[in-house]
């Protein structure tokens, strides 16, 4: 790295901003941090919304759905398949450890009926549209 007299270089400046944070966030950023992110595709429907994750390799018991507000949070965790007595990885791609996506959906498909499925490493997510969220206002 070459260093300019009178000028912070770019390391300076991160290890400054990271001094900045209190040491109870840094745990949390941490786990963030640790975290991976499964690719997903959402498309739309006249009827409902689909959103498809790729998650190949993980037990459907480690895999959970939930919904808050118009939120659709996909969490779990793949294990390792590599053997422990493993000593030289040559090429490493594919993550592990746990995963996380938020999904912000559409108001018009909050509160409507969700199904999921699983099949072929792809986490399959459909939400109805919500009639719930019109309605007629009346003018006096």
């Amino acid at each position: 790295m070459v260093k300019l007299k009178g000028k912070k270089s770019a390391q300076d400046e991160l290890i400054r901003m990271l001094a900045g944070f209190s040491q109870m966030h840094l745990p949390a950023l941490m786990d963030e941090l640790n975290k991976w992110h499964p690719p997903i595709d959402v498309v739309e429907t006249d009827t409902k919304l689909v959103i498809i994750a790729e998650i190949a390799g993980i037990d459907i018991k480690n895999i959970s759905i939930t919904q808050a507000d118009d939120v659709i949070t996909i969490q779990g965790n793949r294990n390792e398949f590599v053997s422990e007595d493993t000593l030289v990885f040559h090429h490493m791609e594919i993550n592990y450890g746990p995963f996380e996506r938020n999904i912000r959906i559409p108001r018009n498909f909050v509160g409507g009926e969700i199904s999921a499925k699983y099949k072929n490493g792809f986490l399959r997510i459909e939400i109805e549209k919500s009639q719930d969220n019109f309605s007629s206002i009346p003018i006096e």
